[in-house]
């Protein structure tokens, strides 16, 4: 298994860090691991964008209307 090093972490992130460790009862790099693999699972920024930009518009939908409709 590889090991990571982060540099200049600012120590309140640290902190924060180590506290949902201990309050979660397991280890930092056990939590690390968890958020980073969480986040990688979400696709990126610019993949979500490309994502958006391929969706099929839809100008018979009135969302001036719509939202009127919802704020009712």
């Amino acid at each position: 298994m590889a090991t990571l090093q982060v540099k200049d972490l600012p120590d309140d992130l640290h902190a924060a860090l180590r506290r949902r460790a201990q309050e979660e009862g397991t280890t930092l790099s056990a939590l690390v691991t968890r958020l980073l693999r969480r986040e990688l699972a979400l696709p990126s920024t610019a993949a979500w964008l490309d994502e958006l930009r391929r969706r099929p518009v839809h100008p018979d939908v009135d969302v001036l209307a719509a939202l009127d409709d919802v704020r009712e």
